[in-house]
């Protein structure tokens, strides 16, 4: 794979901010003529752009609640076959929440997941937030939850 250049990064956050642009509009806003665009574009894309996505209005579409809920599991404490089953439980029982966006682990604050979700009401928010606790309360210690409102 070719390394990037400051120019490559450059396109690249301005298709994260708008992907719609046209190569014309995106030059414009790089000063940069379009054919280089074109070509760079190209190139990010048979190399380094996973895809385009549709990000929606939520608030528009039925949901009032996007929570981000971070974790603190057992998993980094457990170890072979022990650990192996504890995240295959919490991988499944995510990838079976239709209002799950992702599920990401990591480290910081003293967490080590992250669950994105949205939620059509408070009440189907706690409805989800009661079953993450009792269906996985073998695996999850701690959880904290920043709500935010997606009618405003």
């Amino acid at each position: 794979m070719k390394e990037l250049k400051p120019l490559d990064y450059q396109l690249l956050f301005e298709l994260m901010k708008d992907s719609h642009r046209s190569d014309r509009q995106l030059a414009k806003a790089l000063g940069i003529s379009q054919p280089t665009v074109t070509r760079r574009r190209a190139m990010l894309e048979d190399s380094t752009i996973e895809g385009y996505t549709v990000i929606p209005k939520f608030g528009q579409i039925g949901f009032e609640i996007a929570a981000f809920t971070f974790l603190k599991t057992k998993i980094n404490h457990l170890k072979g076959q022990e650990k192996q089953d504890a995240f295959n439980k919490l991988k499944d029982w995510y990838a079976k929440q239709p209002n799950v966006i992702g599920v990401l682990n990591g480290q910081g604050m003293g967490w080590d997941a992250i669950c994105i979700s949205l939620h059509e009401n408070y009440t189907k928010y706690a409805e989800f937030m009661r079953n993450q606790e009792s269906d996985l309360c073998d695996v999850i210690i701690e959880t904290q939850t920043f709500r935010s409102d997606l009618k405003n």
